[in-house]
């Protein structure tokens, strides 16, 4: 046998030559498709970074004891905490909006509950921030006509900040837990993403979920800084890191029909 002979022949054990194996197909996607997925992605990380500033220049004002004297002088930093948390609420709902289509392929109940999850939070987020506008008025009253603390305007900002509270954080997580539970799943059912994202994602937003009911009953504390925020460190490596910028690089893995 000679040596061009030996190398055409198929191998006597059984083995496939290298060159023989079959390439592995490329990831094929519509326009419309990674559109979507380039909206998702920059929405995931659009929405952080409206949120966490918004967080900043809202929280000291609100949890300061003269809250109700620093308002209404501090409007300008209170109107531009206002803008940058609605950003983020209509941006939560626009990720379940950009969503849908490609989620409804898969499973239409679960991706129509998504959707109903994202807009039902970024609806009840937004009634945090009307009471937030709420306060700003009601400084400025409460400025005008110098009462003391135990004016019935004092009572009336606790009520309006308890409200923000409950729109923005405690009414809203348990939701944001739910729709998130739905979204993952439909992640790991399909396998749209690596398991390991969809992973962290079930885990964090299950304990989103879990440790928002609890602060209903006050077993922790969800308010920004209390015991319960590290519960949210899962959800936040998800949100802002792993599946963005994996859909930016390489997008969802859908199924071939």
């Amino acid at each position: 046998m000679t040596a061009s002979e030996e190398t055409t022949r198929p191998e006597a054990d059984g083995r496939r030559p290298a060159a023989a194996l079959t390439p592995k197909p490329k990831r094929i996607v519509t326009a419309t498709q990674r559109r979507a997925e380039i909206a998702i992605a920059s929405l995931f990380l659009v929405t952080p970074l409206a949120s966490i500033p918004a967080a900043f220049l809202l929280d000291p004002i609100l949890n300061a004891p003269d809250y109700l004297a620093r308002l209404f002088p501090e409007k300008g930093a209170v109107e531009l905490g206002a803008l940058l948390w609605s950003i983020n609420n209509v941006g939560i709902m626009f990720i379940a909006v950009f969503a849908f289509p490609l989620l409804r392929k898969l499973d239409e109940a679960l991706a129509v509950g998504y959707l109903a999850c994202r807009i039902m939070e970024g609806t009840i987020m937004m009634v945090g921030i009307v009471a937030t506008f709420l306060l700003i008025t009601l400084s400025q009253k409460y400025l005008e006509t110098g009462v003391t603390q135990i004016s019935p305007l004092v009572a009336t900002g606790e009520v309006l900040k308890h409200a923000r509270f409950l729109g923005l954080s405690q009414v809203s997580l348990p939701i944001l837990g739910l729709g998130g539970l739905l979204f993952t799943w439909l992640l790991f059912r399909f396998r749209l993403v690596p398991l390991l994202i969809s992973v962290i994602g079930l885990i964090g937003y299950a304990l989103v979920f879990a440790g928002g009911i609890s602060g209903w009953f006050d077993l922790i504390d969800v308010s920004p800084g209390g015991n319960g925020s590290p519960l949210a460190v899962p959800v936040a490596l998800f949100e802002i890191i792993l599946l963005p910028f994996w859909l930016l690089y390489k997008g969802f893995r859908m199924p071939e029909n």
